[in-house]
């Protein structure tokens, strides 16, 4: 097949990225402009906290001092878990200067399971430096991952191997004296070890959207490069552009929300301490807007629903130079801002394996159609269409993206099985996603090629929802799946249920039994959105395919009248 109509894209563009440490480019905003603001967070009820860049750097440099003091070595795995806050800049920081390697978890999972299955599979994990969260709540989950000594931080007995320590990144208020990273900081003349590019800089896990997270170890020098393909298409000149204001909402520890982009500018990033303490979308994105008047940042980073949601309300009165939208297929409408709400918009599609994957800038003085907003590779990418046979389609049709990078992704860590059925021997990764090369040359994503509901930016699996509206003892069977708000663009969850015969069971008595299952606290209220289903729909069977299994697209057409 001729390369100009075959469904092959290879980028054109060079990487600007400088090959070098994000400890280096710290040390060199650090050093430069010490009193510009590296980090400006908000917490929920309004409180704006930040750290300079000056700051910043030397409590970096001091707690890495601290923790190789305690034993933590090159190559030891340190966890990492907690909120978006300016102490989570300073442990990641400090981790990296001591040339250890941050491995991140959400506290998502309130039994602490999922932590202690990621720490083990990682291995080595010498440390965990957790921010304790709202009324302390993820230090009572840290409190079932290991018994410690409260006044040292040692830790007495746990399930993960080699952890010998648990840190706090900001004063636990019910247990006052537990050691934080400011108690730990060391300011001798401790010898530093020098830091190469390709050294590990973070291990960072997957959505977990084909069963338990995996995880992927990402180098300092993928991180500059991210960096600059977010400077790329935010239309920043990473050489003259210094001192970029950035909004970004999205979790320090996700791909997408990593504050690589602000250390290769040596701009501020803006961000929320957690959105998921709000508990609608309303709410979020009234915050949103009142951060944004406040700060006037010059970009800012969105996915999808609340940027819908964001533009769409007449009381936003904030115009970006440039803006990024991603986490689930563009539509067309998220182009009625043009003009009023930026100058130039960016399409951006990146997966945690194969990092930054593709993107297009469109410049609100730029006509254009109503399609949908196709992308082109991103610097070092190469994506190709393919049927289930693994040949290249003709431009025009749908299949499955495959993805090759450079620097490549190299796999899962400690999971060779799952290695083997992503990634081919050619370095080609199977990306999970339906989609097509238009015929402009225009990568268009469709859609999962599972079954995966892709809410707030999040990619949940029906299975896992189903798992706990199973727990109810008057569930029978159930069966999940999403339909589409159009207002958001968003999945939205469903679920089909089958009653054990005589159960007076209901929709909202069901709905409040799984959150209580889900232990939503104060802090994460918006995971109520993502996890609980929107409409529960009772029936008395569900049909099945030939094989005897539940039918899922059979039960959403059958529920779709009801929802």
């Amino acid at each position: 097949m001729d390369m100009d109509i075959c469904s092959y894209l290879r980028s054109e563009r060079i990487s600007a990225a400088p090959y070098t440490t994000l400890t280096k480019l710290l040390e060199k905003w650090g050093t430069i402009q010490p009193d510009r603001e590296a980090i400006v967070c908000y917490s929920h009820d309004g409180t704006r906290t930040s750290i300079t860049y000056g700051k910043f750097y030397n409590d970096a440099v001091k707690l890495a001092k601290g923790l190789i003091c305690i034993g933590v070595k090159g190559g030891d795995y340190v966890g990492i878990g907690g909120n978006n806050t300016p102490e989570w800049m300073v442990g990641t920081y400090g981790v990296l200067f001591a040339k250890a390697r941050p491995v991140y978890f959400p506290f998502h999972d309130k039994s602490g399971d999922g932590i202690k299955r990621t720490l083990t599979k990682v291995g080595g994990c010498k440390a965990i430096l957790f921010d304790p969260g709202l009324g302390d709540s993820h230090w009572e989950v840290m409190q079932r991952i290991a018994q410690v000594d409260q006044s040292t931080g040692g830790v007495l007995q746990s399930d993960i191997p080699a952890l010998k320590w648990l840190i706090a990144l900001s004063p636990i208020r019910s247990h006052e004296g537990f050691p934080t990273i400011a108690s730990i900081f060391c300011d001798d003349n401790t010898e530093l070890p020098e830091i190469d590019p390709e050294d590990i800089a973070a291990v960072l896990q997957t959505s977990g959207s084909t069963g338990f997270p995996k995880v992927v170890e990402k180098t300092h020098y993928e991180f500059v490069k991210y960096g600059d393909d977010y400077a790329f298409l935010l239309d920043v000149d990473i050489k003259k552009d210094s001192g970029t204001s950035y909004y970004n909402d999205r979790p320090f520890f996700w791909l997408g929300g990593y504050p690589g982009f602000v250390m290769v500018v040596g701009g501020t990033r803006v961000t929320q301490k957690t959105m998921l303490a709000l508990s609608s979308y309303s709410e979020i994105v009234q915050f949103t807007k009142t951060i944004i008047h406040k700060e006037k940042p010059d970009c800012g980073f969105f996915v999808v629903p609340f940027y819908l949601e964001m533009t769409g309300s007449e009381d936003f009165l904030w115009k970006f130079r440039s803006v990024i939208v991603s986490g689930q297929p563009i539509p067309p409408i998220c182009f009625e801002g043009k003009g009023k709400v930026y100058d130039a918009f960016s399409a951006l599609y990146g997966s945690t394996e194969a990092g930054m994957i593709a993107g297009k800038i469109y410049r609100s003085s730029e006509p254009r159609g109503d399609e949908i907003m196709g992308m082109l590779p991103l610097a070092g990418m190469e994506l190709k269409v393919v049927e289930k046979d693994g040949f290249v389609v003709p431009r025009g049709s749908k299949g499955e993206l495959y993805i090759r990078s450079s620097p490549p992704f190299k796999g899962y860590l400690n999971d060779p099985e799952k290695t083997a059925i992503f990634l081919d021997s050619s370095g080609w990764y199977k990306a999970d996603d339906f989609c097509k090369i238009n015929s402009a040359g225009h990568l268009e994503v469709l859609g999962r090629v599972s079954d995966v509901m892709q809410i707030s930016g999040n990619k949940i699996t029906p299975s896992f929802i189903e798992a706990y509206v199973k727990r109810h003892p008057d569930v029978m069977e159930v069966v999940v799946f999403a339909i589409k708000d159009q207002s958001h663009a968003d999945d939205v969850p469903c679920a089909a249920v089958v009653r054990v015969d005589g159960s007076t069971l209901t929709e909202e008595s069901l709905r409040e039994f799984i959150k209580r299952e889900l232990n939503i606290t104060e802090d994460a209220k918006f995971t109520e959105n993502v996890y609980v289903p929107r409409h529960i729909v009772f029936l008395n069977d569900l049909p099945r395919t030939s094989t005897g299994k539940s039918d899922r697209k059979a039960v959403k057409n059958m529920c779709l009248p009801k929802t």
